[in-house]
């Protein structure tokens, strides 16, 4: 019973420690990633007179798209930080001196962290996709509010390939305008009136209409600098579409799709890339069996590309491989708020000066070696020939390893 009662006490106490290092440790990283999202709302909407309220509402939705990665590295960082003070100030000396096995240190690490990667996952999988989905409907509605074309006195304003410089205004009545369309290819058309007037005529797809007086319209070609068409008319109506304006989160990408959504799409689009492959497959035989005919009737011009044929690859779908990537790093940075504590271990039999702060200084070392593998893999998952099943999994692989490894190293020295 004092066995057991013993034990109750160091979980108690690693569980409490490790609890106030993971939530200073999630401040930190917390903050880092909100201001790096504020930032970024505010290059959108804030900057257009969106009320602090719907700001605030908006930032709340996006707060699961990092608290995915916050989870993990703050769990690698209460970790590190309670195991390397308890070595440093040798507490772990004391419980091994009372014959107290470093395994009853260990568990409850495990166990909290097996609790964190299970939130994680959660958040990934269910809340992440409910925010964004809110997110969306709430920036679609400010979009249809701000003004997508503001226009001031004596301004040059610019919206995609669209250039507009005018002087004065009146409500909806521009004067001396020139406007420069460059969305043609090589043609450039610029119109010159002294007067329009721009109305919205669809505010779902933002769709505008400027009717022009005595225009002026000319056209010339970039590639050909003798090109040049000049006309002028009594008045025109230019239509301006800035639907491929809108901010590119209102559309719904895999990271913010359920796995059960992604397994369903990654389904599909595995039947796709069967039928692209057999395709291909039908174009080469075809192909080697037409070389080699001609070969045996004595024409060789075909030869050389026998081993072009042979060693070409196979075709794969963009999406399955992205759905499959994103699918599989649900699961990895889940499984990281597990496997990114076994690299601290070695840290509670070192002995260190300030060893909260030298702890946390190498988790985060550990957070930008599996921040920079991960990003890593995430972009040649369409250059390597590995299925992004197994090349997401590798930022947890090697943590995993290193952590084998530094923990091997550590128990034969001691």
């Amino acid at each position: 019973m004092r066995v057991c009662a013993k034990h109750r006490i160091i979980y108690t106490f690693v569980t409490k420690e490790f609890m106030i290092n993971f939530i200073a440790s999630f401040v930190f990283f917390f903050l880092i990633f909100f201001v790096n999202s504020i930032l970024l709302l505010v290059e959108r909407v804030a900057l257009k007179n969106v009320a602090l309220s719907d700001i605030l509402y908006m930032v709340i939705l996006s707060m699961p798209q990092f608290l995915i990665y916050t989870f993990p590295f703050s769990t690698l960082s209460a970790s590190s930080m309670m195991l390397a003070q308890m070595g440093s100030s040798n507490e772990i000396l004391a419980l091994c001196s009372c014959g107290i096995k470093m395994r009853y240190v260990y568990y409850p690490v495990i166990v909290l962290s097996l609790v964190i990667s299970l939130l994680n996952f959660y958040v990934s999988d269910f809340l992440m996709p409910y925010s964004n989905s809110k997110y969306n409907a709430r920036l679609s509605e400010l979009m249809v509010e701000m003004p997508t074309f503001e226009l001031e006195k004596s301004s040059v304003s610019t919206v995609g390939n669209l250039i507009l410089t005018n002087k004065d205004l009146s409500e909806n009545e521009i004067y001396s305008l020139t406007l420069f369309n460059t969305d043609l290819g090589s043609e450039n058309k610029t119109i010159v009136s002294e007067k329009g007037s721009i109305n919205i005529i669809n505010p779902d797809s933002f769709v505008y209409s400027l009717s022009l007086d005595d225009p002026q319209i000319m056209i010339t070609d970039s590639s050909d600098s003798s090109f040049l068409v000049l006309s002028d008319a009594k008045e025109a109506e230019v239509f301006l579409n800035f639907s491929d304006q809108l901010p590119s989160l209102t559309s719904t990408s895999p990271m913010n799709l359920t796995s059960k959504e992604l397994l369903e799409q990654i389904e599909n689009r595995n039947v796709i890339e069967e039928e692209m492959k057999d395709t291909f497959n039908e174009s080469r035989k075809r192909n080697l069996y037409y070389i080699s005919d001609s070969i045996k009737q004595g024409n060789y011009d075909f030869i050389d590309q026998v081993y072009f044929i042979e060693n070409s690859s196979e075709p794969f779908d963009f999406y399955a491989q992205y759905y499959k990537a994103e699918l599989t790093k649900k699961f990895a940075l889940s499984l990281a708020c597990f496997i990114l504590t076994f690299i601290s271990f070695p840290l509670a039999k070192t002995r260190m000066r300030y060893g909260r702060l030298t702890g946390f200084a190498l988790s985060l070392l550990v957070a930008v070696l599996y921040w920079y593998l991960l990003f890593f893999v995430q972009l040649k998952i369409f250059e390597i020939n590995i299925t992004s099943y197994i090349l997401m999994m590798i930022p947890n692989i090697v943590i995993a390893f290193l952590a084998l490894l530094l923990n091997i190293l550590r128990r034969n020295r001691t």
